[in-house]
């Protein structure tokens, strides 16, 4: 069988926009890359189904919360190091969770990848469409639970003259920001911030949008602090892709392998009803939720949340 592929059309309705939303620098790196693949069978479908299960029933997955501190710690620094080793080289900076793969999710079903890289080079393409589309109008961008500093460094070289404010619980993760900031001159800056307990003397400038990508899930259901923090400061926008456990559809055995893993990483639950609830009072507004359609082996983990107070 002739292998599928992800071209813009395909790119713009996992994004939830248009295809002629889609600017030039994303049309140009569909075009670079090999996203070529392959559905599985039936068959494969549900071995793979079997074996996710198999491997959550024997806690072989490490729980998040506050005190997974010590992995973050360890991971971003090891991408310190690599920043600090390559002069600067943002390309040291991609994250050790999205490693190649032979299997990843895309619109309900399992399917394989022509290319092992297929998940990194999808990331690149939605980093090059959602800084664009969100964040142009900013003068200032703060991206909570900042990690690696890989969004942080693609922001900066699509947009140099903005401010940008690395905040994570991790001083490897701070000092990578600021490493940047050194390296390559931008105005960029690193601070300590727990999203368990907000730092309420940093102030959000006016007009300045937030986000976070894959932070908030290490929650579980404790960022009702954090929630608040956004409430009391007021930015522009807030811009969330994380994994959304309440998206899945229990019924089927795809979402439901998606849905145990979830549960059994202790990833963050409930946030969407509470946004609801504030939207329903008048406090917020609901700009866009997306469900991704597309992640990892175990996950989807490119859902789109955008809201403002």
């Amino acid at each position: 069988m002739d292998p599928w592929c992800l071209g813009p059309e395909e790119f713009a309705a996992l994004f939830g926009v248009l295809p002629v939303a889609l600017p030039p620098e994303c049309t140009a790196r569909i075009a670079q890359h090999d996203f070529r693949y392959r559905p599985l069978s039936d068959r494969h479908q549900m071995a793979v189904v079997q074996e996710i299960l198999a491997k959550v029933d024997g806690g072989d997955f490490p729980r998040s919360g506050p005190e997974a501190i010590g992995r973050w710690e360890e991971g971003w620094s090891e991408n310190l190091d690599g920043l600090r080793a390559g002069n600067g080289d943002p390309a040291a900076l991609r994250p050790r969770y999205l490693r190649p793969a032979k299997v990843v999710r895309l619109n309900g079903r399992f399917v394989r990848p022509c290319h092992e890289d297929f998940e990194w080079r999808w990331f690149e393409v939605f980093q090059e469409w959602l800084f664009r589309a969100y964040f142009c109008e900013a003068r200032t961008v703060y991206e909570f639970g900042c990690g690696s500093g890989i969004n942080l460094a693609k922001l900066a070289s699509i947009f140099p003259d903005k401010r940008y404010v690395g905040l994570d619980w991790a001083r490897s993760s701070v000092e990578i920001a600021n490493e940047l900031a050194r390296r390559h001159g931008w105005r960029m800056e690193g601070r300590r911030f727990d999203l368990f307990a907000p730092d309420e003397t940093l102030e959000i400038e006016a007009g300045a949008v937030v986000f976070t990508i894959g932070a908030l899930e290490q929650t579980g259901r404790g960022y009702g602090d954090f929630l608040s923090y956004l409430l009391r400061f007021r930015p522009a926008l807030c811009v969330h892709v994380e994994p959304i456990v309440e998206w899945y559809d229990a019924r089927t055995p795809f979402d439901e392998a998606a849905r145990a893993f979830h549960k059994v990483r202790g990833y963050w639950e409930g946030f969407p009803w509470r946004l609801h609830l504030l939207d329903q009072a008048g406090r917020i507004e609901i700009l866009k939720q997306k469900r991704s359609g597309f992640g990892s082996l175990y996950l989807e983990g490119y859902s789109q949340i955008v809201w403002r107070p």
